[in-house]
């Protein structure tokens, strides 16, 4: 006897899925981990109904910090004082568009500049709406060298300093780290 087993009903439980499977005359109810939050946050089962994040619009909210000093250096904006925040920069960006960046296996933080920065990154591998790219093009997260902003302009990102916010061309310039960048497509 063939048991023909089909998915009935899928539903989110903070971030596992569970599956309801009818099998003949019984249910079976089977929870799936997720690897990272990333993905049940981002992941498969978003819904179609979202509207797209535009570069445009990661763009108008990052260049709309330019000055700012809210991620310099000195700032205990969330990680506290003498600590980059870059990464935390790009992170309340995409929030703010309505974006979850991809964070650490603690949770507690958004990926860090270096992994922005690496092409095979698995915590934005494993995640279908970030795709990696050889080139920028407007809202792109942009990362190399321990450093991370976002392509805001023909060859320009804005990013997190040392004291403020800034616009300039940072990730194009000759000589500098080699980058790669990530964009958001869901």
């Amino acid at each position: 006897m063939r048991i023909n087993i089909e998915p009935y009903k899928c539903r989110v439980v903070g971030c596992h899925v569970q599956y309801i499977i009818m099998c003949g005359k019984c249910v079976i109810t089977a929870f799936l981990l997720c690897l990272t939050w990333s993905v049940c946050v981002d992941g498969w089962w978003r819904s179609s109904s979202k509207a797209k994040v535009s570069g445009a619009r990661i763009q108008r909210i990052a260049d709309s910090y330019i000055g700012s000093n809210k991620w310099a250096k000195s700032s205990s904006h969330t990680t506290g004082v003498n600590t980059n925040k870059c990464n935390i920069f790009v992170a309340d960006v995409f929030k703010e568009a309505g974006v979850n960046v991809p964070r650490t296996l603690s949770r507690r933080w958004p990926i860090g500049a270096r992994e922005w920065g690496n092409p095979k990154s698995l915590f934005l591998w494993v995640n279908s709406c970030w795709t990696n790219h050889r080139t920028g093009q407007i809202g792109d997260v942009i990362g190399g060298g321990g450093h991370v902003g976002i392509v805001t302009g023909y060859r320009q990102t804005t990013s997190a300093g040392t004291y403020k916010v800034l616009k300039n061309d940072w990730g194009y310039r000759s000589g500098g780290p080699k980058v790669t960048f990530w964009r958001y497509v869901c």
